[in-house]
């Protein structure tokens, strides 16, 4: 096996640079070398990331940023390369190394550094090694910034998101992968998003060249490398367009005229003509794919919506119980009666210690048998736990191994509640079993191709949401700007936000908000929404128009497990309601629709605010120290706003309390800028 770093060009005899033809001759060649027998691995294969970076080390072709399309992916190439004993750093570049780690991180707490993996990101970290990407909290990611730049880290490990700006200079860069996934499919990188990832190889005043690689991959030809990296012209598009918030300020500063010639002269209004005809050929493709997936879903035996729903309702049940009953066996005592399914009612004996790696209790069942439970034989209760059916003294002394003492207490049992069902009884039907029950006596479960047309069911779904979006776009690239201006000022005035050219008491407060919801959080002061609230629970209903759950789709946000209390459920959904108010408005005037409010964090910044454990709160809602950080800052953003905008006092109060209760720990270390 060896490692092959080869040209993408060539030069001819006229020094101009052509595709290098021993590397197409060399892809062409790839399925005959799979066709000979006797191999035991493929003749070409796509390169280890520790076998590459070492590699490059070899080539003198170090520092590199090799990009990797996956924070996941990132962070598991920094332990891959730890564990083949890639380092690429001496003692006192590890020293200084440390030096630089430890100045960054010097207002985090023993345990923030805990729950953020301090000690195995610092030993990638001393070795030369880093991932970087949103997921890391911000002096961790600053750490490996200054440390690149110094020439300390060698490689580094990052999503496309380091192209953006970031000084951290490399000799070279490293693309795993042409294409990455956005959320619904993987799409190849355009050339645009190619140049700016290669962008980045080549120090200005050190380096003459630059060097971009990209590894083999059995699915790119290489044809498809050279044609892309070949393209220096991309266009450019522009995301531009009037929002509510955008709307009221012009009203305020502009005439009617020129507010509509500035909208008729952007770069958005260049582009809406020319895009109409290539979408409208987007939405003939997405239409066909979808009436052929339709089509081959309706040939199931059942209806294969039905059996889905009955799938995921099954999947929540299974992981909600595991959840709950796995938190809470181990609180279970001696003589506390619980329902299990195959056995019904049972006695508590005692915790079994002797079996570590889950908990387990001992028990007796009504027919004096003694039974072993973990948490999957328990039913979960609503409040979270096993449920209690009531509790039976046990005899004494204590003697589990005694016939007596386990006839007593089955003695004891069936004294509790003679009514208690039994094995077989229709009160004591497990409610998982019937679902069970459902899902497999459904008709589609009979299905042969069933995989293939549950795959489909998705795509339907996808497809379905793609010819909304597309016809969305066909329906706002049809007017110019200067139109939707005017259907916004109409919803505006319809809500009373301005009255003829001018802004109302309320359109004023628009003005002040400067956010993706802006009309949605402010309706929500109008109507009282954001009143009579703690600062805690003001911070967790501001952060439903704030927070966007990471990857979220079109099926909607996700709500919390459990809400941090129920004026704070009910406020949210009065701000959902409010979005949903909006959302009709808005398609009956055509409009590109507001995200809907995302009450996913309102457990996560209730708890920090009040002062949780950030161990505590990332671990309850499984999110990443940079995640949580940013998801902050963006609500912290928020409620500046509302204690500027709000009409009520106390509101205007809790809102810069909550403000302020935010800035401590991780994310005050993380807004400010570490001294040298």
């Amino acid at each position: 096996e060896h490692l092959h770093l080869m040209p993408t060009f060539v030069g001819d005899d006229g020094g101009v640079p052509r595709p290098n033809p021993e590397a197409a001759r060399l892809d062409r060649r790839v399925p005959a070398m799979r066709r000979a027998r006797g191999r035991r691995r493929p003749a070409l294969y796509s390169p280890r990331r520790a076998e590459l970076v070492d590699r490059l080390d070899e080539e003198d072709l170090l520092p590199a940023i090799y990009f990797i399309f996956s924070r996941a992916a990132c962070d598991d190439a920094v332990l891959q390369c730890l564990r083949q004993g890639l380092r690429l750093t001496d003692s006192a570049a590890r020293r200084e190394l440390r030096r630089i780690a430890e100045r960054h991180v010097r207002a985090l707490s023993d345990s923030d550094l805990d729950v953020l993996g301090y000690d195995e990101w610092l030993a990638g970290f001393e070795a030369g090694i880093a991932a970087h990407h949103a997921g890391l909290v911000p002096p961790m990611k600053e750490a490996v910034e200054e440390a690149f730049a110094e020439g300390l880290v060698r490689a580094v490990f990052a999503t496309e998101t380091l192209s953006l700006g970031i000084n951290m200079p490399a000799r070279s860069v490293v693309i795993e992968k042409l294409s990455k996934f956005t959320g619904e499919r993987h799409e190849p990188l355009t050339p645009g998003e190619y140049t700016q990832l290669a962008g980045r190889a080549g120090r200005r005043g050190i380096d003459d060249i630059g060097y971009a690689v990209v590894c083999w991959s059995p699915f790119v030809p290489f044809e498809q490398v050279a044609s892309l990296a070949s393209k220096r012209t991309f266009a450019l598009r522009s995301s531009f367009r009037p929002t509510y918030n955008m709307a009221v300020n012009l009203v305020r500063r502009c005439t009617p005229e020129s507010a509509r010639h500035l909208l008729n002269l952007s770069f958005a209004q260049f582009h809406a003509d020319r895009d109409v005809v290539s979408l409208e050929r987007q939405l003939a493709r997405s239409q066909e794919q979808l009436e052929r997936q339709r089509a081959f879903v309706a040939e199931a035996p059942g209806d294969v919506e039905e059996y889905r729903a009955l799938q995921a309702e099954l999947d929540g049940q299974r992981r909600s119980m595991a959840t709950a009953r796995g938190a809470r066996i181990e609180h279970l005592r001696p003589g506390d009666v619980v329902r299990v399914p195959w056995a019904g009612p049972v006695v508590v004996l005692r915790q079994d210690r002797g079996r570590p790696a889950a908990a387990k209790v001992l028990a007796v069942t009504s027919h004096r048998k003694v039974v072993r439970l973990g948490a999957d034989d328990l039913r979960a209760s609503a409040d979270g736990g096993p449920t209690r059916l009531g509790t039976v003294e046990l005899p004494r002394p204590f003697e589990p191994k005694n016939p007596k003492f386990i006839a007593e207490v089955a003695t004891r049992l069936r004294e509790v509640d003679p009514e208690l069902p039994e094995v077989g009884d229709p009160a004591f039907e497990d409610p998982l079993e019937l679902l069970e029950t459902r899902v497999r006596e459904h008709p589609a479960a009979s299905d042969p191709a069933l995989t293939h047309r549950l795959r489909a069911a998705a795509s339907v779904e996808r497809l379905e949401r793609e010819v909304a979006r597309l016809t969305r776009r066909i329906v706002g690239r049809g007017d110019s700007l200067a139109r939707t201006f005017d259907r916004v000022l109409d919803l505006l005035e319809a809500w009373r936000y301005v009255d003829g050219w001018s802004l109302t008491e309320a359109g004023t407060m628009l003005a002040r908000m400067y956010t993706e919801g802006d009309l949605v959080i402010t309706e929500a002061m109008r109507r009282g929404a954001l009143d009579g609230l703690e600062p805690a629970q003001l911070a967790a209903v501001a952060s439903c128009v704030a927070y966007e759950r990471r990857g979220s789709d079109s099926d909607g946000p996700v709500p919390p497990r459990r809400w941090p209390d129920q004026l704070v459920a009910a406020r949210s959904r009065a701000v959902d309601a409010i979005w949903r108010d909006l959302l009709g408005a808005e398609r009956d005037a055509r409009l590109p629709e507001t995200r809907q409010p995302d009450p996913g964090f309102t457990t996560a910044i209730h708890g920090w605010v009040l002062g949780g454990d950030l161990a505590d709160l990332l671990d309850e809602d499984e999110m990443t120290g940079g995640d949580f950080v940013r998801n902050v800052k963006q609500v912290v953003d928020l409620l500046r706003q509302v204690a500027q905008a709000a009409p009520n006092p106390e509101t205007k109060a809790a809102a810069h309390a909550a403000a302020d209760a935010c800035l401590r720990g991780v994310v005050l270390a993380s807004s400010q800028v570490a001294a040298p």
